[in-house]
């Protein structure tokens, strides 16, 4: 019939039975539900088929080349010593002067041009006659004409003092003998006569040296001081 349900049978397990169950069947009617047998649980929905997650592999890590150590560069030669030049001025300073014989007398305060005074022609480490005769502060002497200039230095072992031309005025050199070095006795704390014996034990043709070294022996001051005459014992003059 249009619009009509057909009802229709339908054999149904139950309890190990079969039971006749009307089903309504046509094109209004729903599909008459499968009846499950009593205490059974309707099947369960199969699991998803699990998929195993791809292995994650890390990437190899970037392996950067070292740079290569450079080589150390090559050692330079030790350097050869330098030669010590204070030392060789030192050397060249210890060098002995030229050995010569001079005419060797003395002037003082007393009977100096003009008397009473230390005036000198050609001062160069001293405005007038002094020092000490050693090799930095050397005791006036004066020359006649010679070929020594003002300023050279004469070392003169008799009287153990070393001495620098600063005056002039001396009397000329007797025969034989280089130059004539008057020298500067000082003499101002004594007589007149007894400075002129203490000049009288130094006058004599004695050896000198012309240009000497420091570190020659000295007994340091003026000839004649302190009131006495202070040469070195058993110098007196040839």
């Amino acid at each position: 019939m249009t619009g009509a349900a057909a009802v229709g049978t339908a054999a149904i397990l139950i309890a190990g039975a079969y039971a006749i169950v009307p089903m309504a069947t046509g094109p209004d009617s729903m599909p008459a539900a499968n009846v499950a047998a009593e205490g059974q649980l309707p099947a369960e929905a199969p699991a998803p088929e699990v998929v195993p997650a791809p292995e994650v592999v890390p990437p190899a890590p970037v392996v950067t080349p070292s740079a290569k150590p450079k080589p150390a560069p090559p050692k330079k030669p030790d350097k050869p010593a330098t030669p010590d030049k204070t030392s060789a001025k030192q050397a060249a300073k210890q060098a002995a002067g030229k050995q010569i014989r001079i005419d060797l007398t003395g002037y003082s305060w007393h009977d100096n041009t003009p008397a009473g005074s230390a005036e000198v022609s050609n001062p160069i480490v001293h405005k007038s006659a002094g020092g000490q005769g050693t090799y930095t502060d050397p005791i006036t002497v004066a020359v006649p004409k010679t070929k020594y200039k003002p300023g050279t230095k004469f070392y003169i072992p008799s009287v153990q003092r070393y001495v620098i031309i600063e005056d002039t005025g001396a009397s000329s050199a007797s025969s034989g003998t280089d130059t004539h070095l008057d020298m500067w006795v000082d003499g101002r704390d004594g007589s007149a006569s007894a400075v002129e014996k203490c000049m009288n034990r130094i006058t004599g043709t004695v050896p000198a040296e012309v240009n000497p070294p420091p570190g020659r022996t000295v007994m340091s001051g003026p000839i004649y001081s302190k009131g006495g005459c202070r040469i070195p014992a058993g110098s007196k003059a040839n």
